[in-house]
């Protein structure tokens, strides 16, 4: 039961899911045939990165969580002592600090160590502030698709910069979706987010148009030569279409429960 609530309390699938994305953000470059150690590196890193985020997370979060009613939450349901919480954000940022230093890019150990205290600052105090948590969050959206090709090549390709414009339109929308559910609680608790600000029903409207853009953004690729792998490429059309479905069914859901 421990270990189940632990996994839980660090989203194992979360951050798991997170960590691969720098693989999969590194086939962006054409250039995962050298797979190298630093890739496992990259890969560690992040890994621990959602870790300790998702550990302080849940600690800066419990009378949030239990004011929302948050059960399944290991801490709001006693599985977990707040103190398991925080040492597990301490050691998991510590392995990163470790990791980051065995790095042979200067530039991308820096980067690491400057974003530790970006997340634990948001955990903290950011996410109290209006739109800010929203924008450290897209943020992170960013960071994990240029993980990748910085990892792979240290440079950044046209495509690779569109997709990070739609990863951070992408994150700022999500993060606006998870406020709508909780406002109730947010409200209660002083926490100024954009539903408790303008109310549920704008914040759904600002939610569904940058969908919107992302369901336009989504295809041109395919018709333009922004990268020439997957122009007029009949592969990624399909999939990249199965992307903007799940965007508008998302942006239906959220609509009808306005």
């Amino acid at each position: 039961m421990k270990i189940k609530a632990f996994f839980k309390l660090i989203r194992i699938e979360y951050s798991l899911f997170l960590a691969v994305g720098v693989i999969i953000a590194g086939l962006l470059t054409g250039d995962l045939a050298d797979f190298t150690s630093v890739y496992l590196l990259a890969f560690f890193i992040v890994f621990f990165v959602a870790v300790g985020s998702y550990a302080f997370n849940d600690f800066y979060d419990l009378e949030k969580d239990r004011e929302n009613g948050m059960v399944d939450r290991p801490l709001v349901a006693g599985l977990l002592s707040p103190k398991t919480s925080v040492v597990t954000g301490i050691i998991a940022f510590t392995v990163v600090v470790v990791l980051a230093i065995l790095l042979n890019s200067l530039f991308f150990a820096v980067a690491v160590l400057v974003h530790l205290p970006l997340f634990y600052l948001y955990n903290s105090h950011l996410k109290k502030v209006l739109a800010v948590k929203n924008a450290v969050i897209a943020y992170g959206f960013v960071a994990l698709i240029l993980l990748g090709p910085l990892v792979a090549t240290g440079t950044l390709t046209p495509l690779v910069i569109y997709f990070a414009v739609m990863a951070f339109i992408v994150g700022f929308a999500f993060e606006v979706m998870l406020d709508i559910g909780d406002v109730d609680g947010d409200r209660r608790l002083g926490v100024n987010t954009i539903p408790v600000r303008f109310g549920s029903r704008r914040a759904a409207i600002v939610c569904v148009a940058l969908y919107a853009v992302i369901m336009v953004m989504d295809p041109i690729p395919f018709f333009t030569r922004l990268d020439l792998r997957i122009y007029h490429d009949y592969v990624f059309l399909p999939l990249i279409l199965i992307s903007v479905l799940f965007y508008l069914i998302a942006s239906i859901a959220i609509a009808r429960n306005q």
